[in-house]
């Protein structure tokens, strides 16, 4: 079943959106990103993509007591990341009743400790691939890896990784339609289950999304905007 998942993106405690990931362009929609979630499940939603933007800037998450919030209160599948890069938090989290914990810049710097937190976790384990122009981005797309995307992600199902989140960063909070092929070619080159991120605009897209064969798309600014309805496109 296709899922759409709207995103709760956290910065200093608030509900915001980036533009292509750039911090000097954020806009605050919410202060209380525990009201958001809210309004998502009264929406219909099953799951929420939470992502910690202080963590995945520094490494070090700010926002967990949140997460851990949406988790108790909602009841929903919630999958998060940004800055989740050790161990104990992982099983913090899992603990807390998450359902999956997204590693990144972890994914790409440290591939024996990718493979050791599959091995213990198994499928609370996706890991994100966020492209710039093939290459895989780091550090909350601040730093780009010498490695192109489809290289990265085999490694990373060597490991033992079964599910991405896929974002291309130039389209993330432009509002002008994902790179339909671009997901396409990545999902024929890695083969596991893959969930789309970056471009959701309209109702279209999502349409168009299925048909590249992902198990999903993530959907931000469109929501926040009023340009999908979640309800209607659930």
């Amino acid at each position: 079943m296709f899922e759409v998942i709207p995103a709760i993106d956290i910065l200093n405690g608030k509900c915001v959106r980036l533009k292509q990931g750039r911090y000097d362009a954020e806009t605050v929609y919410d202060k209380d990103p525990v009201k958001i979630a809210l309004r998502w499940k009264e929406e219909g939603a099953r799951r929420i993509h939470v992502v910690d933007l202080d963590g995945a800037r520094t490494g070090i998450p700010k926002n967990i007591k949140i997460i851990k919030t949406i988790i108790q209160k909602t009841g929903l599948f919630i999958q998060a990341g940004g800055g989740i890069r050790t161990l104990e938090l992982i099983q913090e989290l899992i603990d807390a009743g998450i359902d999956r914990v997204i590693l990144g810049t972890t994914a790409v710097k440290n591939p024996n400790t990718l493979g050791t937190y599959c091995e213990k976790f198994g499928e609370h384990i996706a890991v994100a691939i966020d492209a710039k122009d093939g290459k895989a981005a780091t550090n909350g797309w601040t730093k780009i890896s010498k490695k192109d995307t489809v290289t990265l992600a085999k490694e990373a199902i060597e490991l033992g990784v079964k599910r991405f989140v896929y974002t291309e960063i130039s389209r993330d909070g432009m509002m002008n339609g994902p790179n339909f092929q671009g997901i396409k070619d990545f999902i024929a080159a890695v083969g596991v289950p893959v969930i789309a991120s970056g471009g959701v605009a309209m109702a279209s897209d999502i349409e168009k999304l299925k048909e590249t064969g992902s198990e999903g798309c993530i959907v931000g600014k469109a929501l926040y905007e009023g340009k999908i309805k979640l309800s209607e496109v659930l």
